[in-house]
């Protein structure tokens, strides 16, 4: 693909975001509940409190030997 191709193929792509982006700021932005709750339930571990910070029950790979 040419440099000049390749750059109508761009424009043409960013004004299909430019349309997408003015036809989803019309919608409302509706949650449907039970969706998405963003309450203390949202992370199901027992290991891990979605309001506290995990200290040490988070290390992951070569981490956790230490």
């Amino acid at each position: 693909m040419t440099k000049a191709k390749a750059r109508e193929r761009a424009k043409a792509k960013a004004a299909q975001k430019v349309k997408k982006r003015e036809a989803n700021a019309a919608k409302p932005d509706n949650i449907k509940p039970g969706q998405f709750d963003p309450g203390s339930g949202s992370i199901k571990s027992p290991k891990f409190n979605a309001n506290a910070r995990p200290v040490g029950t988070a290390r992951r790979g070569s981490a956790r030997s230490r």
